[in-house]
């Protein structure tokens, strides 16, 4: 059998104590095969941004394990961490996080040199090409549209050939045309460069370009579907209150 890219075993996360503790996550059990392209939805509350977080290194669980490529990383220390998620993982947010005094081929070589190596021209200029920005790799990132700035991101995220990439709520500051543009190239992504990518969305839509949907509530998994629609996945959000009200 692969080895998942990323599976999580048991994962919980609890803030506070006492009897002002709030459970995040309860025991989620999940794995995320080479090569798949997974939504992660639910209401707000229900635990998805905590989930990447663990996932991803940038907090420690309450209990259960985490395993990178079959590595467990669930209690490194946090030089370890870092070195982790520069490595291992790459990261997508929302805000697209580019350094604004370096240039777009700069912003995707960052991971390399934060790693204390030199980035490989040809591999940034590749990853540039497959995100349709060779013209704009000069280009700083206030001299690039927001969607232009998210390519850079994607881009910037693969740089290290990571076992995962975590895209937390990727498109939700672009506009809807937009959007569509950068799912596709998140799809061509998993697709033409055997990438993984779990991604955070509440937008139907967006979750129908993933191979898969799992649904959280109140810190479980609900449910999970193949081969997503919009209308199937309105559907099943739709009746999340049910699933709710029956725990």
């Amino acid at each position: 059998m692969t080895m998942p890219a990323l599976e999580v075993r048991g994962l919980s996360r609890t803030y506070g104590t006492g009897p002002a503790a709030v459970p995040a996550l309860r025991g989620i059990d999940l794995a995320f095969a080479p090569g798949t392209f997974t939504a992660v939805m639910g209401p707000s509350g229900s635990g998805k941004t905590t989930l990447l977080s663990c996932a991803g290194a940038l907090e420690r669980p309450t209990g259960g394990r985490v395993l990178v490529a079959g590595v467990e990383v669930t209690n490194l220390s946090e030089t370890a961490a870092t070195k982790l998620r520069r490595e291992r993982i790459g990261f997508v947010f929302q805000d697209f996080h580019l350094l604004p005094y370096l240039t777009a081929e700069q912003n995707v070589g960052l991971p390399v040199r934060l790693a204390g190596r030199r980035p490989q021209p040809a591999r940034v200029r590749e990853l540039l090409g497959h995100v349709g920005l060779t013209e704009r790799a000069g280009y700083l990132p206030t001299e690039l549209s927001g969607g232009q700035q998210q390519r850079v991101a994607i881009a910037r995220a693969l740089v290290t050939d990571p076992a995962v990439i975590l895209a937390d709520e990727p498109t939700g500051a672009l506009d809807s045309r937009t959007a569509q543009q950068m799912l596709a190239l998140l799809r061509a992504t998993v697709r033409q460069l055997r990438a993984t990518v779990v991604m955070v969305t509440h937008d139907p839509v967006a979750a129908s370009y993933a191979d898969g949907v799992v649904f959280l509530i109140d810190g479980r998994v609900a449910g999970r579907m193949a081969n997503p629609t919009p209308e199937a996945v309105a559907g099943q959000l739709a009746h999340l209150d049910d699933l709710v009200g029956s725990r």
